[in-house]
């Protein structure tokens, strides 16, 4: 045996180890082979023939084809009985079924293929631990660093919450069990327990919530929000105890990694950023930067053991530093992710769990119906500390006026332990902090809690919320003054001229700015991959032609006229249509947006006589936005210009319908920005009241608590609605059914440039009955399919607005007032 041969790239797995007193070492024959000679082996050497999987390359091709298949089998048959376990969880599985089939028999060929004790290179140990090192690498690269910075004040008081809470319970009860009584576990493994038990790391939570597909939602922010509160928390609390226990190392431990921090916040992502800068517009990265970036991935492994902290930490912070998304962050997932998890990683699992000792887990099994030995004390204590984290999340949570059920579910997501733990309990083992026997419970919880978390989230978290929020985005809310951060949506070149032209008729000034987020979409064609492109960060390469030169130089322009009111960030999405909406709600979500403007998908020719487009994909685009929008909807139709800056004398008229519902006020909010433009710009509001009996009208009338239209217009604008009382008409109109609604709206056709209209105005009432029956397109509403159709004598553009559908924490939904 070799004492150089320590493996001194990750001790991962203790299988075929020899235990010494200084360090765990493991056998290696110098030179070996690494594969057989084929069949001829065992006739043409005899008696020195080894069998095919005693070789090294053979051994693992076999573990890794193993594995895969058990797992994949496991994947395919819970997804066909519709049981949602994750993937590593599968893993695990695979990893145990081995492991005790293995055992069966110690002189079996698969004991031999599996548990060797020979002198044979550990290469699927190590394979298994570069492949944990490269996730972990990886999930930094897709987190955002500059999560903390931004991050809400509710996430950051459930995180700290979640960790503090069982963090005290858990040093308390652990002192009271010293002070009464004998401990089987050293104090080493309370502490990890503790720990552990108490962060919700972050990679882990990551992993739960892109299994379940809910990692970008408003509850998925929240969550990682959550985790990453624990994960800094876990951080001050390790280096702490760094300094508390081990004196000067500690203290030396910390300046290193704080020197290695503003190595990679002051070196590092500046370099990072210029390699995106270097990489034009719908080109690929370099592969010397990929290689570059591989290789400090693996120096900053080499730090953190250096230092003796957990090495594949070192890795995720320096997959932090890298921005996130496209071109740099998105390139290194798609060049290395699916074949790391697809082939590598599940061995990572695999083999850890091959070391769970059953047999003697149920033999315990008996002293915890007598409330003793190792695993009824680690077994209890590790339910009191989650017990005392899931109240403590879930009051956090409601606390923050999240609903209950959603509450309960974060609580959830936030107790989930998946495979960074399994990584630090193997990585313990090998540096002698816990004892094998315990390893072997805790992997068991882990493998449990990784089957029965995701279980509970499907009964009480519903993933149709995707996209909704926890506090109100509505326009309604803005103050006066305060700026209105929109997302314009562009598909076709023709929605440029539109979208520019409603912007105009905002009212941009120091008391009214802007944020404008303009947003290219570009239909996927091809073999090719999405791609997210930030004009901000990435330019075009010189002497070639951007995609969306025309959306960057035409909005670029309409910037210049009110650059000191208004900024302007411009993106371009390439994916598939049917995948397009999630771009959308993403951006306008991560950004907190309170307004998406979509182009409507049909276009009619000047005079109104024929159809010049009708794009379905885009039409599906919008009805998929409207279901899953993290804020308000304004669905623009475009038939003339709204504001004619050229024609110094054009005064624009514009009409709004308000009907009294949740979607006339954001459509009244709208209507407010454009009135305060001035002179130039005259708004109408009409209001249809149904011709009913007394009582019934009197009740209409205590629906809206006044009956004067323009004392409700200024109760829900604010005192400061009445400045230009001039250009501002009340109109009430009694109808009895839809007919006369459209009656009146036809007769009103050629007095205004733009009709503002909320979706569901005046639903449920008379004010819309029989034409709902003829609505064509429901996204609109009926007022508003009317107003955009073929048929309504009008060269009139329509805005139809749709409210926001946020989450409260006492009912998920509110009715049409």
């Amino acid at each position: 045996m070799n004492k150089d041969s320590q493996l001194n790239f990750w001790n991962m797995s203790w299988r075929g180890y020899i235990d010494d007193k200084n360090a765990s070492l493991f056998c290696e024959a110098h030179p070996y082979i690494i594969n057989s000679h084929g069949i001829w082996e065992v006739s043409s050497y005899k008696q020195r023939g080894m069998s095919f999987w005693e070789y090294p390359l053979p051994n693992l091709m076999i573990m890794i084809f193993s594995t895969f298949v058990i797992w994949r089998l496991l994947d395919i048959s819970c997804n066909k009985i519709g049981i949602p376990i994750p993937r590593f969880t599968y893993t695990m599985i695979a990893g145990v079924i081995l492991g005790q089939t293995c055992h069966l028999s110690n002189k079996s060929w698969l004991h031999q293929i599996y548990f060797p004790h020979d002198n044979r290179a550990k290469i699927p140990e190590t394979l298994a631990a570069f492949g944990f090192l490269t996730y972990w690498f990886l999930k930094g690269v897709t987190m955002d660093a500059g999560m903390p910075f931004r991050m809400e004040k509710k996430s950051g008081v459930i995180g700290f919450t979640t960790m503090f809470v069982p963090l005290i319970c858990g040093n308390s009860l652990f002192r009271w069990r010293k002070r009464n009584g004998n401990l089987s576990l050293i104090t080493t493994e309370y502490r990890l327990v503790i720990f552990f038990q108490s962060i919700s790391a972050f990679t882990s939570i990551d992993t739960l919530l892109k299994d379940l597909e809910i990692k970008h939602s408003e509850f998925g922010r929240i969550a990682l929000s959550g985790a990453m509160t624990t994960d800094i928390m876990g951080f001050v609390v390790t280096f702490l105890n760094a300094i508390y226990w081990e004196g000067y190392y500690g203290v030396t431990q910390t300046i290193c990694f704080c020197v290695f921090a503003a190595f990679l916040i002051f070196v590092v992502r500046p370099a990072m950023y210029w390699m995106i800068k270097q990489t034009p517009e719908g080109r690929p990265v370099k592969d010397s930067y990929i290689y570059s970036i591989l290789a400090l991935a693996f120096f900053s492994f080499q730090v953190f053991d250096k230092i003796h902290l957990f090495g594949p930490a070192g890795s995720f912070a320096l997959g932090l530093s890298v921005p996130n998304g496209y071109p740099l962050g998105t390139t290194l997932v798609q060049k290395f992710e699916s074949f790391n998890l697809g082939a590598i990683l599940p061995l990572f699992s695999s083999l850890s769990m091959m070391q769970v000792d059953f047999l003697w887990l149920l033999k315990e099994c008996g002293n915890v119906l007598r409330m003793e030995g190792q695993l009824y004390e680690v077994i209890s204590f590790i339910l009191f500390l989650n017990a005392s984290k899931f109240i403590a999340s879930t009051v956090a949570a409601y606390a923050s006026k999240m609903p209950l059920r959603d509450s309960i579910a974060l609580a959830l997501v936030l107790s989930n332990k998946s495979i960074f733990e399994i990584a630090y309990f193997s990585y313990a083992v090998e540096i002698k902090r816990i004892r094998p026997e315990v390893f072997t419970i805790l992997a068991t919880f882990i493998l449990l809690n990784s089957i029965f978390i995701p279980m509970a989230l499907e009964l009480v978290h519903d993933p149709t919320k995707r996209f909704k929020c926890y506090r109100r985005r509505d326009l309604i809310i803005l103050k006066d003054g305060a700026e209105l951060q929109c997302l314009v949506c562009v598909y076709k070149p023709d929605h440029i001229t539109s979208m520019i032209n409603l912007l105009e008729a905002f009212k941009l000034s120091k008391e009214s700015p802007m944020a404008c987020n303009i947003l290219h979409l570009i239909e996927l064609v091809g073999q090719a991959s999405p791609m997210f492109i930030s004009h901000q960060l990435q330019k075009p390469e010189p002497g070639s032609t951007s995609c969306s030169d025309n959306v960057i130089n035409s909005f670029r322009r309409f910037h210049k006229q009110f650059f000191e009111n208004t900024s302007l960030d411009i993106f371009t999405s390439i994916s598939m249509s049917k995948h397009m909406h999630e771009d959308i709600c993403w951006l306008a979500l991560s950004k907190s947006l309170s307004l998406i403007v979509l182009p409507f998908h049909r276009t009619w020719s000047a005079d109104r006589s024929t159809i010049v487009s009708n794009d379905d994909k885009l039409r599906m685009l919008n009805i998929n936005v409207l279901k899953r929008a993290p804020c308000s909807v304004g669905i623009f139709i475009y038939r003339k210009p709204i504001v004619e800056f050229h024609m110094t004398e054009y005064h624009s008229k514009i009409c709004l319908v308000f009907n009294g519902g949740k979607e006339d006020r954001e459509a009244l909010a709208i209507t407010n920005r454009m009135r305060q433009r001035g002179k130039r710009l005259s708004v109408t509001i009409i209001r249809f009241v149904p011709t009913l009996s007394e009582v019934e009208n009197h009740e209409w009338e205590q629906s809206f608590k006044m009956t004067n239209l323009k004392d409700i217009v200024t109760n829900i604008t604010g005192s400061n609605v009445n400045e230009n009382d001039d250009n501002v008409t009340y109109m009430d109109r009694a109808v009895s059914d839809g007919s006369e609604t459209s009656k009146i709206l036809r007769e009103m056709a050629r007095d205004y440039d733009l009709f503002i209209v909320g979706r569901g105005s005046g639903i449920g009432t008379e004010v819309t009955s029989g034409i709902c029956e003829w609505t064509e397109f429901d996204e609109l509403g009926p007022i508003g399919d009317f107003l955009a159709s073929h048929e309504y004598p009008s060269r009139a553009s329509v805005l139809v607005v749709r409210k926001q559908e946020y989450i409260h924490h006492t009912q998920s939904q509110k009715k049409y007032i």
